[in-house]
């Protein structure tokens, strides 16, 4: 059985991602997260005893981290969740998308692409874009405002599409910022002109 030192095991998957995000999928061994997360070699087949287990304890982890991210900037918004304040969170996950949380977001997309072979992996991360799909309800119907299940289906879709632009080409994107991006997309999908 592997040893429950939770905070290890956080360790170690945080290296795994730091990993993916530089060299993808084909990068992540146990020898590399033992180097990168400078520990005895072994250290991390103790943990994972497989590449598997490694694997989608990095998914995990991706999702874990990103869920704690979103509830901390709800909690910065006083009130309840309404269009301003997911205007904001939408455009401050942009933002830190390509700055301080560049390695998570790289990693979740090299992952997403290693789900189109390992469904188990995409159906953990596809997570993270149902919660997207619940705050976009949630902010709207704060609002006496019921966007259509197409709309908010589209909205994340969308987003989906300028999150993978910023991360991955975001030289393209450079006339509008996040905050801007952000406004005129959930314009254009919802009709909803966001204050920037």
């Amino acid at each position: 059985m592997p040893p429950v030192n939770q905070q290890r095991r956080e360790a170690l998957a945080d290296a795994a991602i730091a990993i993916v995000s530089r060299e993808g999928t084909h990068g992540l061994s146990h020898r590399a997260v033992d180097e990168a997360a400078e520990v005895p070699r072994g250290t991390t087949s103790n943990y994972f005893r497989s590449r598997e287990a490694l694997l989608e304890a990095t998914v995990a982890r991706l999702v874990q981290l990103h869920f704690q991210w979103i509830a901390e900037l709800r909690a910065q918004r006083a009130g309840d969740l309404n269009r301003a304040a997911l205007h904001e969170i939408l455009s401050t996950v942009l933002a830190e998308a390509v700055t301080t949380y560049q390695d998570r977001y790289r990693a979740m997309l090299e992952l997403l692409l290693e789900g189109t072979r390992r469904p188990e992996l995409r159906d953990a991360l596809v997570r993270i874009f149902s919660g997207a799909f619940e705050l976009v309800q949630e902010a709207h119907r704060a609002d006496g405002v019921a966007p259509t299940e197409e709309e908010v289906h589209l909205m994340r879709v969308c987003y989906m599409g300028v999150l993978f632009g910023y991360v991955v080409l975001p030289e393209t994107l450079i006339q509008l910022g996040p905050r801007e991006t952000t406004g005129e997309l959930l314009t254009a999908v919802l009709g909803y002109k966001a204050k920037v």
